[in-house]
């Protein structure tokens, strides 16, 4: 057994005491004033994005690089989307041509001035862009990769892994992103085959942050990266990104001045040192391997390969279940099988009650306050409630114990807290992985230590099995603590976001899986077969901490300024209509508009009806909606409608100009109808065919498109959906009125226009020639 503990650290790779690289950070926190703050705001298309290019392009030509610009049409089949990108492609050669790249996105989301994401991105790389050209002997090419679009359904990615030399060139990268303006960024995917790139990370970086669970996470979220299509061309990868403080992505307090100088030095130094590294690395070699990988105190980086993996997995559920039968059979010689069995029943119903109490108490915060996530904006105040109301009905659950005749009463002794423990540990070891296998060294490196040290440890010697117990708790603590501590402020923000009310047990749910894995081990370390002296004493402190930390969390503020709520607003103005219908949609049931707003919202609960186009109901529990003044004319006007017949069919030229930047245009066909070939991909959505192109250029586009069957007064009935950010008249960059609340509430705004393809201007003849 200490062989093979030898054998598992000697494999294990660490890094500790690292030097970090030539990074300044204050240059990288300049890029990204300049990018977010003095340019601003700059979605894919607008005039500001073109003045964030002409930076970027102007930036990398200074410190040596050979840039161009990819302009062209990205197209995603799978979305129906077109988009107009400039890509940035800047190479500075090596000995070889073989390429690193260092990836970030240089278009912000409409809603946000982007200065995590992601000029933290683009600022990291410019200046390891410099350090990086003058330093000395380059073994292989390295590429600075900034695309457009990322906002806009990864448009600038779709078109980048079209280019030639690109991908002709690039084995191995680094994506910078971002979803938080604090903390060191997070290694929270990698692939495919991610063994060897790993290593350079967990040896060299001097900043290591990362978990292969961070993953499993990752692929249940609504979110994508760059990354997410660089990968289906199977170029191994790392993808980074800070999680901390994620209230202001995608919103209006996504500012320079919120980032965190400490997140983008320390992104700075990581990306510096494993791009050295690389530099001594085999970069052509390729592994089916993907390993396990995480980080102690963002000091030291341990990676092993599946093989070590899948032995101490192994080993650890074998030691777990020998430690269990030898301890559990030492118990009930002792005490007795029925005494034992009592002791297990109890103990897990105790469990039982910790949690549906912590699930309680967030049910009552909810319905004793006048909003659905009182605990948003001071999360902190809900976890440590349900912290103290778990304790206090655990130990609750102890005391009842008391009640029952001595002869049943639960036995006490630190062998026996893993009697009931390990069974649990066992069997989430073994769950996790078979369903989430880059997260079970969770469970099984915790289980390994304990399978160990039980097995060797006398379990009738108290000494030795609580010293035993205090190394389980320090290993499990180092995994879970921390771990859990950040997911679960992470969860807040994230739940923030998606269009649902949080379920009541999340937040319990998480943290009873990381008390199963920290409490067992404290318990047996503190555990005595003699009674307190006082129990009251801990009896009233818990009552105390409850009612204190039930007092702070129902008075914390649900929303501020800093932690704001999401709110998104729409309008949809179809055609001639005399009026716009316009929606707002939340979190949150309440309105809270000025009273200039206008007048009679209701709620609603399905789409709106009567649109030439389907206009599906937002995605949100609380909607409503009213009839509005209109939108006034469309930013965008149809410059030709043809329909020519064809032997068989009919083929149908629709072209448009738009009178402002950064539109989205959608050609929605009739019911009924789909193009036998299509110049722009299209998919069925809301039951029409629609084509979407964002960000046109000021020329125009053409859309042209045949049909087998279709007649061309059918095709009469086709329209163009014509959507901008803002509405008209707004006022500032988001182009919002007056009447839409800011101080605790950020907004999300889109207006859109359907116009008929019949609105085209007839084209007169053309006289014949004599």
């Amino acid at each position: 057994m200490r062989r093979l503990f030898l054998i598992f650290l000697i494999s294990t790779t660490v890094g500790c005491a690292r030097e970090s690289g030539l990074f300044v950070g204050g240059n990288a926190q300049a890029h990204i004033a300049m990018l977010a703050g003095t340019i601003g705001n700059r979605p894919v298309g607008s005039p500001a994005n073109a003045r964030a290019r002409e930076y970027v392009v102007d930036q990398l030509k200074q410190v040596g690089f050979d840039v161009r610009v990819q302009e062209t049409d990205a197209r995603r089949h799978d979305l129906g989307r077109t988009a107009r990108v400039a890509n940035i492609i800047a190479v500075l050669p090596g000995e070889r041509t073989e390429a690193l790249g260092l990836v970030s996105h240089y278009d912000s989301s409409p809603d946000a001035p982007g200065a995590t994401d992601d000029a933290l991105g683009v600022g990291v790389s410019l200046e390891a862009a410099r350090v990086l050209a003058a330093s000395g002997r380059r073994r292989w090419t390295l590429m600075v990769l900034v695309t457009d679009g990322e906002e806009s359904g990864l448009m600038g990615a779709a078109a980048l892994v079209t280019d030639r030399e690109v991908m002709d060139r690039l084995r191995a990268y680094i994506n910078l992103e971002s979803i938080g303006s604090s903390g060191t960024s997070v290694l929270f995917e990698t692939g495919p085959g991610n063994a060897w790139l790993v290593t350079p990370w967990a040896r060299k970086a001097p900043h290591p942050r990362g978990g292969s669970y961070a993953l499993e996470v990752y692929q249940r979220l609504p979110n994508d990266t760059d990354f997410s299509i660089l990968k289906t061309r199977d170029i191994p990868g790392l993808n980074f990104a800070p999680v901390g403080d994620s209230y202001a992505y995608h919103t209006a307090r996504d500012t320079p001045e919120r980032l965190s100088l400490d997140t983008v030095r320390t992104a700075g130094e990581n990306v510096v040192t494993i791009l050295t590294a690389l530099q001594e690395t085999d970069i052509t070699q390729r592994s089916r391997q993907d390993a396990t990988y995480f980080d102690v105190a963002e000091s030291v980086g341990i990676s092993y390969r599946p093989f070590l993996g899948w032995i101490v997995s192994t080993v650890a559920v074998l030691l777990g279940i020998f430690a269990w039968v030898r301890l559990t059979a030492d118990a009930v010689r002792e005490n007795g099988l029925a005494r034992w069995t009592l002791t297990f029943i109890w103990a897990w119903l105790g469990a039982a009650v910790v949690c549906a109490s912590m699930v309680a108490a967030t049910t009552l915060l909810r319905h004793a306050r006048e909003v659905y996530h009182p605990w948003y904006a001071r999360p902190g105040r809900l976890f440590a409630l349900l912290l103290f109301v778990g304790c206090t009905f655990g130990w609750s659950t102890a005391r009842l114990g008391q009640w029952l005749p001595r002869r049943a009463h639960p036995a006490r002794h630190p062998a026996l807290v893993w009697t009931i423990a390990l069974p649990a540990w066992i069997v989430l070891a073994a769950l996790a992985l078979w369903f989430a296998p880059s997260a079970a060294y969770l469970w099984t490196v915790p289980l390994f230590v304990g399978g160990v040290v039980l097995s060797v440890s006398p379990p009738r010697n108290d000494a030795l099995i609580r010293i035993g117990s205090l190394v389980i708790l320090a290993v499990a603590a180092t995994m879970w603590l921390r771990e859990a501590h950040v997911l679960l402020r992470f969860v807040v923000a994230v739940m923030g976001r998606l269009p649902i009310v949080t379920p009541v047990f999340v937040y319990a749910a998480l943290m009873c899986v990381a008390g199963l894995m920290i409490v067992p081990p404290f318990v047996a370390v503190v555990s005595s077969p003699r009674p307190l002296a006082r129990p009251w004493l801990l009896t009233t402190g818990l009552l105390l901490g409850t009612a204190i930390t039930t007092g702070a969390a129902y008075l914390a503020p649900a929303y501020t300024k800093e932690q704001p709520l999401r709110r998104h607003a729409r309008a949809l103005q179809d055609g001639d209509a005399a009026n716009a219908i316009w929606e707002i949609g939340s979190v949150e049931p309440g309105l809270d508009l000025t009273p200039d707003a206008p007048p009679g919202w209701m709620p609603v609960d399905a789409a709106a009806s009567g649109t030439s186009v389907p206009w599906g109901r937002y995605a949100f529990p609380f909607v409503f909606r009213t009839s509005g003044p209109p939108l006034g004319q469309a930013p965008a006007a149809i410059s030709a409608f043809t329909v020519t017949p064809l032997p068989g069919g009919v083929q149908l030229r629709l072209a448009v100009v738009p009178r402002e930047p950064a539109l989205t245009l959608s050609f929605v066909l009739p019911s009924g109808i789909t193009p036998a070939r299509s110049s722009l991909p299209g998919v069925m959505r809301l039951g029409r065919w629609t084509a979407t192109y964002v960000a046109p250029p000021a020329e125009g586009i053409a859309w042209e498109a045949s049909f087998s069957e279709s007649t061309a007064e059918q095709l009469r009935d086709t329209r163009v959906a014509v959507t901008s950010n803002g509405f008209p008249g707004g006022a500032g960059w988001q182009q919002l009125p007056a009447w839409l609340p800011q101080d605790t509430a950020v907004w999300s705004a889109t207006s859109t226009w359907i116009v008929p393809a019949t609105s085209a201007p007839a084209i007169a003849p053309v006289p014949a020639l004599r």
